[in-house]
């Protein structure tokens, strides 16, 4: 049997009929997917049961240490994830004398020179003259910010104050360096609310085979056990590179047709000579766990939206686009909804036959192409467009750094024991009414049992309804305890019960 949950009906058509996707989620299953749904619980329970712990491999103590030791220009890529890719952890090639990719030798003229943006986030392209003298001396101040966290940053300007607590510790009492699958899991699973949901994304990538989609999901929960993810959440913008912040690289500031939150990702403003690799990885895992804070209402899937306006030779970072690929493909599957390219770039053509050959071939059918607002349009309301795209939504983004009293909750020793305990027994209750919900259905299909598999399929959901909805608030009480509020909480866009409002 056939469990692909693609939609024949094409992407643009989708959107101008305002049909999300819909097969193979919670609300929409056949009989079919949910047993696949059922017997995969049957598993990860399993897994839950055996209390073995992972260790941490890049707390942020681990990663400062190795970047020490490699030095400024290391490219080690063993810190984002613990198979590298070939492409991602190989020297670039050098540029042939044609000039990059064949492009040809780079001149600024009236009929190459890339439009300008009216943003106050753009990078100009240096000239050749004046990279060659970057390349030979840089200075301190150049160095300085190719390092320079946000905290470092608020402490240069004299306010000593830290914007959360020092020492990192992590949940329900877990060693510094290790993590139970079990805990790892259900901090993961209910970011979205709904661990139905999460567990779902996994089938859908793995095509229904519930195996795969196990092996998955325990490669997705060592690897955010050694990545330290939970002290990503914890420290946040902390500890994230303040330059690539105040640039704007990417952020988030409206819906589209379909009700995703939209990532604008600025191509123009990352220059990647400007910041360090470890920088980059950690701001990349950052964007994509706060982005769950903003799909209440789209089942975790985001829009993003790459503009190529005022892009030069000096933006080309095939390293950061096919390690965003690694992440979004390994680590949150089903978690990209489409990639809007809005492409006003001469230069963007050869790019893009570099790029393309590296996306899987289902990513590369989620993406669409758009010259300007007009053909923006069957993707996001011109109305809720922002202005820097031709938009009339009234939106310039403008980097608010933490204020040093907005997680003072995170201090809250007594009140995070309290919310963590309130978790924990949600927790083992949700856990409790899944093995009825598996054993009530498992008895209803017995030969003596008249129930057909498709009617016992809703069996135990009242009780198990209950306790998921005890579970999500449990999780949104926890969250300020443990993770640092976020420029989308002072933009005004999360609300109280993490849905989002742009």
């Amino acid at each position: 049997m056939n469990f692909t949950t693609e939609s024949t009906l094409p992407l643009v058509d989708r959107y101008r009929l305002g049909k999300p996707l819909t097969e193979g989620r919670v609300g929409w299953l056949n009989s079919e997917q949910s047993t696949k749904l059922r017997e995969l619980w049957q598993l990860l329970l399993k897994e839950c049961d055996k209390e073995e712990y992972i260790d941490v491999q890049f707390s942020l103590k681990q990663q400062k240490a190795k970047a020490d030791e490699a030095g400024d220009k290391s490219e080690d890529i063993g810190s984002l994830s613990f198979e590298p890719l070939m492409a991602i952890s190989i020297k670039e090639p050098e540029p042939k004398s044609g000039g990059w990719f064949g492009w040809g030798t780079w001149q600024q003229n009236a009929t190459n020179t890339p439009p300008k943006s009216n943003s106050r986030a753009s990078t100009p392209a240096s000239t050749d003259a004046e990279k060659g003298k970057e390349d030979d001396v840089e200075s301190e101040e150049t160095i300085r910010q190719r390092h320079e966290t946000v905290q470092e940053h608020l402490n240069g300007k004299g306010d000593g104050s830290v914007v959360v607590p020092v020492d990192f510790v992590p949940l329900f009492e877990q060693p510094k360096f290790k993590r139970t699958f079990r805990a790892a899991f259900w901090q993961a699973a209910t970011q979205i609310g709904d661990p139905d949901s999460w567990v779902l994304r996994f089938l859908r990538a793995r095509q229904w085979d519930v195996k795969k989609a196990l092996e998955m999901i325990r490669r997705t929960i060592i690897w955010r056990v050694g990545q330290a993810i939970d002290e990503i959440a914890f420290y946040g913008e902390s500890q994230l590179h303040n330059l690539t912040m105040n640039t704007g690289l990417a952020y988030a500031c409206m819906e589209d047709r379909l009700g995703n939150p939209v990532y604008v990702v600025r191509v123009r403003a990352n220059v990647a000579r400007n910041r360090n690799i470890l920088a980059i990885k950690r701001f990349l895992c950052w964007q994509i766990e706060t982005s769950q804070l903003l799909t209440a209402k789209s089942d975790g899937k985001v829009t993003m939206l790459f503009d190529f306006n005022g892009f030069s030779r000096e933006n080309i970072d095939t390293k950061l686009v096919r390690t965003l690929i690694t992440l979004l493909t390994n680590y949150y599957p089903e978690t990209l909804g489409i990639i809007v390219l809005n492409v006003d770039s001469w230069v963007f053509s050869s790019l893009w036959m570099v790029i393309s050959p590296f996306i899987d071939p289902g990513v590369r059918s989620k993406i669409a192409m758009a010259r300007n607002a007009e053909e923006l349009a069957p993707y996001i309301d011109p109305q809720v467009l922002v202005s820097e795209l031709g938009g009339k939504k009234q939106f310039e983004y403008e980097y608010i750094p933490p204020a040093c009293d907005e997680n003072t909750r995170m201090a809250d020793i007594d009140g995070r024991r309290a919310a963590e305990r309130k978790f924990v027994h949600s927790v083992a209750a949700y856990e409790q009414a899944t093995r009825q919900w598996l054993d009530n259905v498992a008895d209803s299909t017995s030969p003596s049992n008249s129930t057909s598999p498709s009617d016992s399929t809703s069996l135990g959901d009242s009780n198990r309804g209950d306790t998921k909805e005890t579970l999500r608030q449990a999780a949104i009480d926890l969250d300020p305890f443990i993770r640092s509020r976020t420029l989308y909480h002072r933009f005004g866009f999360v609300n109280s019960d993490h849905s989002a409002s742009f």
